[in-house]
């Protein structure tokens, strides 16, 4: 118990270091609308993406919902707002793109602060996806690319990912899976509890521990077993490629994906 503790712990800080990264700014993360703060800029930005660019999106005091589209098309909209002009004059939010990277990363050239984001974007299914300290929401659309998280503030959901790295999530997860690649999907440090949508035909290994928490399959055919303390096992399909969760306080939900979204 005192290990899970020190691991919720490490969890809790890390959400913390949005707020660092942009020293006192107030109210970080709970500016959900871009009107909520009076003073307002916009940016919109079009890009072309090759297959397997990966897409790094850090330090955002606010959400991010990800669209995801067919084609090498990308979109960029970011909203902000601030108390006053002086405020959003501090916050800046350079965009460099190379062959194999698009890097959208917020920072602040001032202290006290008061200003938040709301970041939208298009973005094709075949890129990779690198996002970490988020302060608020982030939706993503189904992906064929690798997507890391690390550090988001607010609910996770995404739609279908074949393979995924996340950690330090303090707001929970949904997450649909329909097939998964090699690498798999490991989760770990997550306070709020999971969510996960699972096709018909999926074969994976599903393997959990340190849990805090219910760990429960609404999945006829998913059996867990358990060592009755805080790990679980099961089998998904002929099983195959992990699924591999650890140290999560608000329990494991196991669920069928509905079907008019399987075929999406």
């Amino acid at each position: 118990m005192n290990d899970m503790r020190n691991i919720l712990t490490t969890l809790f800080r890390a959400t913390l270091l949005v707020i660092v990264s942009f020293g006192a700014l107030s109210g970080l993360g709970a500016q959900e609308k871009p009107g909520d703060l009076p003073v307002r800029s916009e940016i919109h930005r079009q890009y072309q993406l090759a297959p397997n660019t990966t897409v790094e999106i850090s330090v955002i005091p606010g959400s991010v919902e990800i669209e995801t589209i067919s084609g090498q098309s990308a979109e960029i909209n970011i909203a902000n707002s601030a108390e006053t002009q002086a405020d959003l004059n501090c916050l800046e939010t350079p965009i460099e793109q190379t062959p194999q990277k698009l890097v959208i990363h917020s920072k602040s050239r001032c202290n006290n602060v008061r200003a938040s984001q709301r970041v939208t974007l298009k973005l094709p299914r075949n890129v990779n996806l690198d996002l970490k300290q988020i302060a608020g929401h982030l939706r993503i659309g189904p992906t064929e690319g690798m997507v890391r998280l690390n550090s988001i503030a607010g609910h996770v959901s995404t739609g279908s990912v074949q393979a995924a790295e996340m950690s330090s999530l303090a707001g929970g997860l949904s997450m649909e899976i329909k097939q998964l690649g090699e690498r798999g999907v490991r989760l770990s440090s997550i306070v709020g509890g999971i969510e996960l949508a699972l096709a018909d035909n999926l074969n994976a290994q599903f393997e959990a521990s340190s849990i805090i928490g219910n760990v429960v399959s609404d999945i006829p055919n998913i059996k867990l077993s358990t060592d009755g303390r805080s790990d679980f096992e099961a089998q998904i399909g002929s099983g195959g490629p992990l699924i591999s969760i650890s140290s999560v306080r608000g329990g494991i939900r196991l669920r069928k994906l509905d079907s008019l979204v399987a075929k999406t």
